[in-house]
């Protein structure tokens, strides 16, 4: 049963996490982003070079290292606890 509910604590914690840093960016910025980013499909070669440019800035804004910091803990917990089975 513990094992089951640590996934769920790490989807909780992540989406915590990247809720805080989403509100890093300003309205507009949010809506650029999610704008170059459906329109990209996740491929950046269909984005032209300033295109992909913004994006590399504004997911610096999002500080995506301390995101990983955050949330690392907890998948640490759930790798221990997995292998303590």
């Amino acid at each position: 049963m513990r094992v089951r509910a640590m996934p769920w604590l790490m989807v909780l914690q992540l989406a915590i996490t990247l809720r805080r840093h989403w509100k890093y960016l300003e309205p507009a910025e949010r809506a650029r982003l999610a704008t170059l980013v459906k329109r990209s499909q996740g491929r950046p070669n269909r984005l032209d070079a300033s295109e992909r440019a913004d994006v590399r800035r504004l997911v610096a804004k999002l500080e995506p290292m301390q995101i990983a910091r955050s949330v690392m803990p907890v998948g640490r917990r759930a790798v221990i606890a997995r292998r303590g089975r």
